[in-house]
């Protein structure tokens, strides 16, 4: 389903050592989402730019099926406070 279709998610975002957590639930077990070898800014990527972002922020964001459809997992790493 594309994002504009209407369906529930579950977001989950925990706070780590390393990092913020974020595990999104959808109910759709279907196509997994890939990452695209389009560039963002392309004229040919009308659609998926949502994954194309999140794997600027967290790389290494991976896609697992889960019990309610599939999981969408990713980790923001952030940088210890200075001093």
């Amino acid at each position: 389903m594309p994002a504009g279709s209407m369906y529930r998610l579950v977001v989950e975002v925990y706070v780590t050592s390393y990092g913020i957590a974020v595990n999104v639930h959808a109910p759709d077990p279907g196509a997994l989402p890939r990452r695209r070898a389009v560039a963002l800014d392309s004229a040919e990527a009308e659609a998926g730019r949502g994954l194309g972002l999140v794997d600027l922020l967290a790389p290494g964001w991976h896609v697992c099926r889960s019990a309610i459809g599939k999981q969408v997992r990713c980790r923001v790493p952030i940088d210890p406070p200075c001093g």
